[in-house]
């Protein structure tokens, strides 16, 4: 009785278990009669013909005869009861199922013993002791292309349902395998073709994207999401339809979320304005788009040969709207010139304030000819990549959604000879390897045409036998771009501590691990950069960013495009912390001007961490803080700013009040918070003997306009006189 109490009842007091238990055993009673034995503190079901328990049956069976055993094993145990108890004796009894099943497999022919084994599979899906059992029978039976598609289905489901990876048994059990000579030939051999990869297997999805390009062309507006996991040809997918845009007399352009993380606000939107500028014609003088838009790509007003100083001043939380008119501006002044693409690519790695950009976009050009086509991966998650699409989706504006999985044999098959010269067995190899994923058939069938016959059970293993072969500054100049995370451009290039910088970007070229980018360099595939970076050991890694921090910065010595938060990162990636504070600043006001309140309040949190005892930092997230309208904040770095202040130059003091007060006047508005600022400013001025005739006049004028809105009429019309005598005419 205790046990069944417990184990029913598990979260009620013990009396209020067994009296749940009395009344269970009554009720059963009535349905099964004398089959029920409650004897004291014992309850059972009686032994004898007249009770048949299938449970007890099936354990009879399996000694005498387990293959009628299995009979009775027709669904699960308990089925449609959740309970721990129910599912704690299912699992047990399912285990007790599947190792029944495979003492019958040992002793069976190859075609039963598969079978056998696929039923253990059937009834755990995630059972890698039984589904490894199965590869290795459908291999000895000669199947060794079901054997990798049982494997790629465990793969697929781990991925898909519980986000791992199959474990190391089973990975080196397949290669193994993989390893053996292939037990089927493929016809042909073809010389490898120059040039990119072609698309192969894909048909249905262009065919889907040429359609939705069609409907844009005629006039309407729409959102392509492409997803799937790395490496699986996402990217060649967007590209080919590019390329087909291009010679149909579209316009296109990309941008690619920086693997690093840290990238500066509204970093894709500048790198995709970039790539389109060229094909822009000059807007009329009077529109004011071009001077908006230069806080985000440097090169925009020059090319249109502007200023590049916005007309209106505006506040900084007003910024990001006018920033975001002035992109969906530009937008329909291409549109009007041509249908217009748009690739995001890997948006599960974009900064928030872009993919805000591309929701705000996507719906404010929906008539308009624009076709905007986004690539991302499951995972890593994204919030932010989440809630674009949310949004996209409820608003009607996806036009499709193209899942992306693994190509079938025969396409892989071409990627290989595609890539390399290669035997038959040879394209085997690379087809059972590559598990239906381009960019590792690519890279196999590279490997062995290079003649490496012994192949890495893995990406990172092919990549480290290409850095190996690399000469010393190919191998340095690959290593380097790995930590750079983007492409680099020809002037960094020229600046990268390397002796012939030509000559290193040839071999890496060479090496296939890289390609051209227009005038300078980048990896063929995320993948292998994230291979190559793995690949450097950590202390050289920190000294490879510290190095690129310092190319940066020379860059901009010699005019280039700043990057503020691109240096910062890479110096805390090298440790040097200190160093990253001046440029997370700098950061920080970039992201202000570009109306990312939020992203600047940020970059000023992570220098303070560094540095805590920097006031002005403290100064300026409270007066960011402010912006946000996060007052409770904003108060709490004022008082970090004024302890850090206290007994320092009466001025120095003096404007840090001042800015308390211009906080509580402007963007928060709190009168009576700005009036003991202004009083206290005007306090300490009068304590300073340095010349402070602007704070006096700016301390007096918010005094006065406090005190009219919270304080004394009268005092406020003295402070106005006062303010007037002491004002220069």
């Amino acid at each position: 009785r205790a046990d069944l109490a417990s184990r029913f009842w598990p979260d009620v007091l013990d009396q209020s278990a067994r009296a749940s238990l009395r009344s269970a055993l009554w009720t059963l009673r009535r349905q099964v009669g004398d089959a029920l034995e409650v004897e004291g503190e014992r309850v059972g079901l009686a032994e004898g013909p007249e009770v048949w328990i299938d449970v007890r049956e099936f354990e009879r069976r399996v000694g005498s005869d387990p293959a009628s055993a299995l009979e009775l094993c027709r669904g699960d145990l308990l089925e449609g009861l959740e309970d721990d108890w129910a599912v704690a004796a299912r699992d047990r009894h399912r285990a007790r199922v599947i190792e029944l099943l495979e003492e019958l497999a040992r002793e069976a022919e190859d075609r039963d013993a598969i079978e056998l084994t696929r039923r253990q599979v059937a009834l755990d899906r995630f059972d890698e002791d039984a589904h490894r059992r199965l590869i290795e029978r459908l291999d000895r039976a000669g199947d060794r292309a079901g054997a990798m598609r049982a494997y790629r289905g465990l793969a697929e489901r781990l991925r898909r349902e519980l986000g791992v990876t199959p474990s190391r048994q089973t990975r080196e059990l397949v290669e193994r395998l993989r390893a053996a000579t292939p037990p089927y030939p493929v016809a042909g051999v073809a010389a490898p073709t120059p040039g990119p990869m072609p698309l192969v297997g894909r048909d249905r999805e262009l065919a889907e994207l040429t359609r939705t390009w069609e409907q844009v062309c005629a006039g309407s507006g729409a959102v392509v999401v492409i997803r799937g996991e790395a490496g699986i040809g996402k990217t060649r997918l967007a590209g080919e339809l590019r390329s087909r845009v291009r010679t149909a007399g579209g316009l296109t352009a990309a941008g690619a979320a920086l693997d690093l993380g840290g990238a500066a606000p509204l970093s894709l939107w500048a790198e995709l304005i970039r790539e389109l500028l060229p094909a822009l014609t000059p807007p009329p003088p009077e529109v004011a788009w071009p001077d908006d838009l230069a806080v985000i790509t440097a090169e925009l007003p020059a090319h249109f040969a502007r200023s590049g100083v916005p007309s209106v001043a505006v506040a900084p939380d007003l910024q990001r709207t006018r920033l975001f008119e002035a992109v969906v501006t530009l937008l329909g002044w291409a549109a009007g010139q041509a249908t217009l693409l748009l690739v995001l690519e890997d948006v599960h790695t974009a900064d928030g304030p872009s993919l805000e950009l591309a929701g705000y976009a996507a719906r404010r050009v929906a008539g308009a000819r624009v076709m905007v086509v986004i690539t991302r991966r499951e995972l890593p998650d994204s919030a932010d990549a989440d809630r674009l699409e949310h949004a996209l989706r409820v608003r009607g504006l996806l036009a499709c959604e193209l899942e992306l999985g693994p190509l079938a044999p025969e396409p892989v098959a071409v990627l290989a000879r595609t890539a390399a010269r290669l035997s038959d067995a040879d394209v085997t190899r690379v087809v059972e390897r590559a598990e239906g994923n381009a960019l590792l058939a690519v890279e196999t069938a590279r490997a062995l045409g290079r003649g490496r016959q012994d192949i890495a059970p893995s990406l990172r293993g092919s990549v480290r036998a290409t850095l190996a072969s690399l000469p010393d500054e190919g191998r340095h100049l690959v290593e380097l771009v790995a930590v750079v995370a983007r492409a680099i451009e020809a002037t960094e290039l020229g600046r990268m501590p390397l002796e012939d910088p030509e000559q290193a970007a040839t071999a890496a070229l060479q090496s296939g691990l890289m390609v051209a980018a227009g005038d300078g360099v980048a990896f063929r595939h995320a993948l292998l950069r994230d291979a190559v970076y793995e690949e450097t050991a950590a202390p050289r890694r920190r000294g490879l960013h510290h190095r690129w921090a310092r190319v940066l910065v020379a860059c901009e010595q010699a005019g280039s495009i700043p990057r503020p938060a691109e240096v910062a990162r890479h110096l805390r990636l090298a440790g040097a912390d200190r160093e990253a504070v001046p440029w997370l600043s700098r950061a920080a006001a970039d992201a202000s001007d570009l109306g990312a309140l939020d992203q600047a309040a940020e970059y000023l949190e992570e220098a303070l961490e560094i540095a805590p005892e920097r006031a002005e930092l403290w100064l300026r997230l409270a007066e960011l803080e402010a912006w946000r309208h996060c007052g409770k904040e904003s108060e709490e770095a004022f008082g970090r700013a004024f302890a850090l202040l206290d007994g320092g130059e009466p001025l120095v003091l003096a404007r840090a009040w001042l800015q308390r007060a211009r906080a509580n006047h402007g963007p928060i508005c709190v009168p009576r918070v700005a009036l003991d600022s202004a009083r206290t400013a005007l306090e300490l001025i009068d304590q300073t003997r340095l010349e402070a005739s602007e704070e006096r006049t700016e301390a007096l004028a918010t005094r006065a306009w406090a005190e009219a809105v919270a304080g004394s009429v009268e005092d406020a019309e003295r402070l106005i006189d006062q303010l007037s005598a002491e004002t220069p005419s």
